[in-house]
């Protein structure tokens, strides 16, 4: 039993229904600890405390379920901190979607000028956080699932002594959920990314991972995957992302971890076309998609009333391997279980052979109280080292422009997208998007046209 202080940053996200269950999974560990929810919008933390006070009641578990707005008040003395929000809500959520796709360039809110602009508004709010971290709790973790992940880990290693903790779930949900099931080897969904059947490694950089290393019961299980899912594909079971996914291993001979990301990379016109056709059709696509619904939220109404989280509806945000993913990593530092995780986002020193030592890579660490340990993977396949070298220095300069507040590097990192053609394009992109987003980009204060 622990007595930790673990303090959600946008603790009114759709996801803390499955954090606070995940938690309340690993009792063994977390009775007797605090959760606080700490969000600047009042109105979802109250019930959010509300469900946790009743499912940990139910599962006869000692916690503290708390909330506030002030984060000074939420980081004092906290020993695990994970920022879960997204400046700006669904509503900037969406500039990043519709602004680039409006001007001929495809991309989401972590690929494409989207990708950068998001990067643009977390990063000085990160860095603030992460300032008030080493005031109020210089030793406490922070396991981030905030996007874009690898351009945040990149300035918070530059500017800040935080010990912070990068991660993305495509490997968590490919290797705890997805991969099972491809192999028809329940349980279909784990607690681990490594598991005594099943051990898979994929590395590359955020978005852009590949399945390297595949064992299955102790033997090579590259063969089978590729065995199980041809005859998945003969039986038209598969569907468009998993199609793409097909595509990519006839061609390359490896499994792509992130396809419906990478499809930008190398089919735009036709990922382009489709999201002009949603954006035009479902305007309220996004927010399903990442978990801002009204359904989501009836539903914790009827669990605070009763009922079970496993009758949850299928949003993704209910969906359990995310938490699993974040809450497994802490849960392996307080017990120093010396656990191999994936989909970890650290500074490379030579883990990938082939990859700069300074580049910030995702991958696989030993994790345990000392915090990450880089599992030496040797080179990244030949054929996917030019484009991630060309997002490794996409993203750096767009840490740069985050950083100094210059417009012309910001500029300069837009036109370094993998997904950018058209410097035209580019520019006025960069000028709508900028206004749209000001208010939360304190570096561009008084550098920008009226």
């Amino acid at each position: 039993m622990s007595d930790e202080k673990i303090v959600i940053l946008g603790g009114g996200s759709p996801f803390v229904p499955s954090l606070t269950y995940v938690i309340l999974e690993n009792k063994e560990v977390f009775e007797g600890s605090e959760v606080c929810l700490m969000d600047i919008n009042t109105a979802r933390p109250p019930l959010l405390v509300k469900l946790g006070k009743e499912l940990s009641e139910r599962a006869k578990i000692r916690m503290k379920f708390t909330w506030t707005t002030n984060a000074k008040e939420a980081l004092d003395g906290a020993t695990f901190v994970m920022p879960s929000y997204r400046i700006g809500g669904e509503e900037h959520m969406r500039y990043d979607f519709e602004i680039p796709t409006k001007y001929g360039i495809a991309g989401d809110e972590t690929a494409g000028p989207g990708g950068t602009f998001m990067a643009q508004c977390t990063i000085p709010a990160t860095l603030e956080y992460c300032k008030l971290m080493e005031d109020l709790c210089p030793d406490a973790w922070a396991v981030s699932y905030v996007n874009p992940t690898n351009f945040v880990a990149d300035a918070v290693r530059r500017v800040t002594k935080t010990k912070f903790v990068g991660l993305c779930d495509c490997f968590a949900g490919f290797a705890m959920s997805y991969l099972p099931y491809l192999l028809n080897m329940p349980p279909y969904d784990r607690r681990y990314t490594d598991s005594p059947d099943i051990k898979a490694r994929a590395i590359g950089v955020n978005h852009c991972t590949w399945l390297v290393d595949l064992i299955v019961n102790g033997k090579d299980g590259y063969s089978l995957l590729k065995k199980k899912v041809n005859e998945q594909a003969k039986g038209a079971l598969l569907g468009p992302v998993e199609e793409y996914m097909l595509r990519l291993l006839e061609v390359y001979g490896y499994f792509n971890i992130c396809p419906s990301h990478c499809q930008m990379l190398w089919e735009h016109g036709k990922v382009l076309e489709e999201r002009k056709a949603q954006l035009n059709k479902e305007k309220d696509r996004l927010v399903s998609a990442l978990g801002w619904s009204a359904e989501a939220w009836k539903f914790i109404d009827k669990m605070v009333a009763g009922a079970g989280y496993e009758d949850h509806p299928d949003l993704y945000c209910f969906r359990l391997h995310h938490s699993r993913h974040v809450i497994g990593i802490i849960v392996s530092i307080i017990a120093n279980e010396g656990r191999e995780w994936g989909g970890i986002n650290f500074v490379n020193n030579g883990a990938i052979t082939n990859l700069p030592n300074d580049a910030i890579v995702e991958g696989h660490c030993i994790v345990d109280k000392r915090g990450l340990t880089p599992i030496v993977v040797g080179d990244l396949p030949k054929p996917f080292l030019g484009i991630t070298q060309h997002i490794l220095n996409w993203q750096e300069l767009t840490v740069d422009a985050a950083l100094s507040g210059d417009v012309n590097q910001l500029y300069q990192a837009i036109l370094a997208s993998p997904y950018v053609h058209d410097m035209k394009a580019a520019k006025m992109i960069m000028e709508e998007l900028l206004k749209a987003h000001e208010q939360y980009m304190p570096q561009f204060k008084h550098k920008t046209k009226g």
